[in-house]
């Protein structure tokens, strides 16, 4: 990992800006501190643009010519981070914080912390560090499983899932044998325990910075006291999605699936 730089959402909309891409760095912006009025956003760039002397990211040399103000390393981060074609993205639901990777160039990745949507951390990293590095970022338990437990749903039934008061209607349209019912109980029991969300990884692919990402693929799962429950889609004719515990190995393999398909955006 090569760490680059750590700033707040006010001090990136600004490099974003000088570097050509103010529409990009006003959404940045706005997911911090909300709308402002013209007047309050050139107060708060004022502000930032000392805090980027003190940081030693402003070039004078480049201000004096002219030029964009900043120091090259910076404008070709900017760069990268701004135009990147492809995104992981994944959700932490226990955390205030959530980690993105973007694809930069070739078998260069840059990860992206972003804390309460005010501090950002940048670094980059290669693509064979992809499945340690989300490991690591959700550092789920490693304790072994006492059984196997697995159920099936329709896609009615998994949609119903996000609400808890929908649960006698899950199981009114499900036809879950004796074992998937108990296994339907803990799996609700640990839903219940996350605030009745689900996380996810997602990749997107981001043609045009013009164009909102597109969704090429994701994974939801949950964690539990002991392995990670991972929902499967299945070509089972009524129920085809498959919510199974799978044990912090089959985890860990999953997650090196998702590097093998990050790491195809390079072919």
């Amino acid at each position: 990992m090569d760490y680059i730089m750590t700033c707040t959402s006010a001090e990136l909309a600004l490099l974003v800006t000088l570097s050509g891409y103010p529409g990009v760095a006003k959404g940045i912006a706005e997911a911090s501190v909300g709308e402002k009025s013209q007047k309050e956003w050139e107060a708060i760039m004022e502000v930032t643009t000392h805090q980027l002397i003190l940081k030693q990211l402003w070039d004078d040399d480049q201000e004096s010519k002219g030029e964009i103000p900043l120091k090259v390393e910076i404008q070709q981060f900017i760069q990268g981070y701004v135009e990147s074609k492809w995104m992981i993205r994944c959700s932490n639901k226990g955390q205030s914080n959530i980690l993105m990777i973007h694809h930069i160039e070739n078998d260069t990745w840059m990860t992206h912390i972003i804390d309460r949507d005010i501090i950002h951390e940048f670094a980059y990293i290669k693509g064979a560090d992809i499945p340690s590095i989300i490991r690591n970022y959700y550092s789920f338990s490693e304790k072994g499983m006492d059984s196997a437990q697995h159920f099936h749903l329709s896609d009615q039934a998994f949609d119903l899932l996000s609400e808890r008061h929908n649960i006698r209607k899950v199981r009114k349209i499900s036809s879950f044998t004796p074992e998937e019912e108990q296994s339907f109980r803990a799996f609700l029991h640990d839903l219940e325990s996350q605030g009745w969300s689900l996380y996810n990884i997602s990749l997107f692919h981001n043609p045009s910075i013009e164009r909102d990402p597109i969704l090429k693929n994701i994974v939801f799962f949950l964690p539990a006291a002991k392995g990670v429950w991972v929902v499967e889609y299945t070509d089972h004719p009524t129920a085809p999605v498959k919510v199974e515990l799978n044990t912090f190995e089959q985890w860990c393999d999953l997650l090196s699936g998702v590097g093998l398909e990050a790491s195809s955006v390079n072919s």
